[in-house]
C-alpha cells in the first residue's frame, strides 16, 4: 500500500521532501532504503488541501502513526520493567502513559527537530498550541513506525532507547509529577470522602476546530475548569 505513493506528485507540492527525508535520517541515524516510507511518515493530513480533486497516490502518516503507537507502547513497557524492577503494574502503567503521552512525545519531536521535517497545510502552521502538540506527537509515532518497517526492530529499539534513556532512568520522579487527576481524587477522598466528578459544560472554537470546556465538581460545587482540544486533555488540565 505504501509503495503506491506518487512521489513525483508529492514532490511537486513539496520540493523539499528529499531534504526532509535526509534530515529525518540524520535524526534517526539511519539512511532509508525505501524513501517512500520516510516520506509518508512526514505527510500530515492537513496537506491534502493541496490536492482538492485528486488525492490518488497521496497518503497521510495516520496508518504509520497507528503502528508506531503500538510499538512505542511495547518498547516503553518492556524497558520500564527492566529499569524499574520494584514497580508494580499500576505504577508501570502510569509511567508508560506519561512517557508515551502527547505532551512528552511532542517535546521529543521538538527537541529532535522532527516538526521541521513535516509536510503540512498552511492552516496547520497557525493552529493552537494543543493542536500542534497532537500533530508533533503523532509524527513521532509515524516516524518510529517508518524506521521499524525499513530498518527492523533492532534499529528502531536502539533509536528509541537513546531518545528515552533519561526518561526511563528518572521514572520515579516522572511518576510523582504525573496523573494529576488521581492526585486530586486521593486528596478529595481523604478530606471529604468523595471523588471529583468531571462534566463537559460547553464547547468553543470554529466549525473546523472544537475545544471542550470541562469542569470538576465536588457535589454541586465547581472547583475548577479548563479548555482543550479533547475532553481528556481538558480534564487533565
Amino acid at each position: 500500500h505504501f509503495r503506491e505513493l506518487n512521489f513525483a506528485k508529492l514532490s511537486r507540492v513539496f520540493p523539499q521532501i528529499e531534504a526532509n527525508i535526509d534530515k529525518l535520517g540524520e535524526i534517526q541515524e539511519y539512511r532509508y532504503q525505501d524513501k517512500k516510507l520516510a516520506a509518508i511518515s512526514l505527510v500530515h493530513r492537513s496537506s491534502f488541501v493541496y490536492w482538492p480533486t485528486d488525492k490518488s497516490g497521496i497518503f497521510s502518516n495516520e496508518r504509520l502513526e497507528f503502528l508506531g503507537d503500538a510499538f512505542l507502547s511495547f518498547f516503553i513497557a518492556s524497558e520500564a520493567m527492566i529499569e524499574h524492577k520494584s514497580l508494580q503494574e499500576g505504577d508501570l502503567s502510569r509511567l508508560r502513559a506519561a512517557l508515551v503521552g502527547t505532551e512528552n512525545l511532542a517535546l521529543k519531536s521538538r527537541d529532535l527537530g522532527i516538526g521541521d521535517c513535516l509536510l503540512v497545510g498552511k492552516a496547520e502552521m497557525n493552529s493552537n498550541p494543543q493542536r500542534r502538540d497532537n500533530v508533533l506527537a503523532d509524527a513521532f509515532e509515524a516516524v518510529t513506525a517508518a524506521l521499524l518497517l525499513d530498518a527492523g526492530e533492532e534499529k528502531a529499539h536502539t533509536w528509541l532507547l537513546k531518545v528515552f534513556a533519561e526518561d526511563l532512568k528518572t521514572g520515579q520522579e516522572i511518576l510523582l509529577k504525573f496523573d494529576s487527576k488521581s492526585k486530586l481524587q486521593q486528596w478529595t477522598q481523604g478530606i471529604i470522602g468523595v471523588p471529583p466528578v468531571y462534566r463537559t459544560i460547553g464547547t468553543e472554537g470554529t466549525p473546523k476546530e472544537t475545544f471542550f470546556i470541562v469542569a470538576a465538581f465536588i457535589g454541586s460545587t465547581e472547583i475548577g475548569r479548563a479548555t482543550a482540544a479533547s475532553k481528556r486533555e481538558a480534564s487533565k488540565k
